[in-house]
C-alpha cells in the first residue's frame, strides 16, 4: 500500500471487522491469505469470462504478483461467513483520490458463485470506498458476455454508461471484446442502501 493510502488502513480495518457476521465478508489482505488465494485462484470457473484467464500456475502467479505490486489499490480477501475460509478476492484499484473514483474487481471460486454472496461483498467494498475513502464514484469494466456480473451489478444499483464502453484484446482471439463501463455513485449507493 502506497503512503497516500496508508492513512485509510485503520478505518478500513475497523469497518471490515464489522462485516464478519455476514454470509461472506471482506477482510484486508494479509500475508497468510496469499497462499490460500494462490491455491484456489486457478479455478477455471473464476476465469470463464476473463479476457486473460489465470487458470495456470504461471498465468495466476504473474497476475497476482502484478496485483500485489500495485500501489494505487486496497486489497481484500473474501471469506465465507460460516467457515471463515478464503473463497475469493476483491479490490479497489486505480484509486484516484483527486478525482474521487476507483475501479473494482472481484472473483469467487466456482462453488460460491451464483449464491448471492456478491451482494454482501459489493456492499462492504462500496462502504470502504464511499465511507472511508470518501470517493464519489466506483466503476468496473465487464465483458459483455459476462451477463451474470452485469445483471448482479445493475440489480445492486450500478448503472451502465454506453459512451464509456471500451474494446479490449483477449488471449483467446485476435478480435477485441466489448466491455461495458458500469458504475455507481456515492449518492446512489447511500440512497439505495
Amino acid at each position: 500500500m502506497d503512503n497516500y493510502l496508508e492513512k485509510y488502513a485503520a478505518a478500513t480495518q475497523t469497518l471490515c471487522s464489522s462485516f464478519m457476521q455476514q454470509n461472506a465478508y471482506i477482510s484486508p489482505l494479509v500475508a497468510e491469505d496469499i497462499t490460500a488465494l494462490k491455491a484456489i485462484g486457478m479455478d477455471p470457473d473464476i476465469w470463464r469470462f476473463a479476457r486473460f484467464p489465470k487458470d495456470t500456475t504461471d498465468a495466476f502467479d504473474s497476475y497476482f504478483d502484478r496485483v500485489l505490486s500495485d500501489s494505487d489499490c486496497l486489497l481484500f480477501t473474501v471469506k465465507c461467513g460460516a467457515s471463515h475460509n478464503v473463497i475469493g478476492f476483491t479490490r479497489l484499484k486505480n484509486i484516484n483520490v483527486t478525482e474521487k473514483r476507483a475501479e473494482i474487481g472481484t472473483w469467487l471460486t466456482g462453488q460460491y458463485q451464483g449464491k448471492g454472496l456478491n451482494r454482501f461483498i459489493k456492499q462492504q467494498l462500496l462502504s470502504v470506498a464511499f465511507e472511508v475513502l470518501q470517493l464519489d464514484e466506483v466503476y468496473c469494466y465487464v465483458s459483455e458476455d459476462n451477463q451474470p456480473s452485469i445483471k448482479s451489478l445493475l440489480k445492486f444499483g450500478f448503472e451502465m454508461d454506453v459512451n464509456k464502453q471500451r474494446f479490449s484484446p483477449t488471449r483467446k482471439s485476435t478480435a477485441e471484446i466489448p466491455q461495458h463501463y458500469i458504475f455507481i455513485t456515492a449518492a446512489n449507493f447511500t440512497s439505495a442502501h
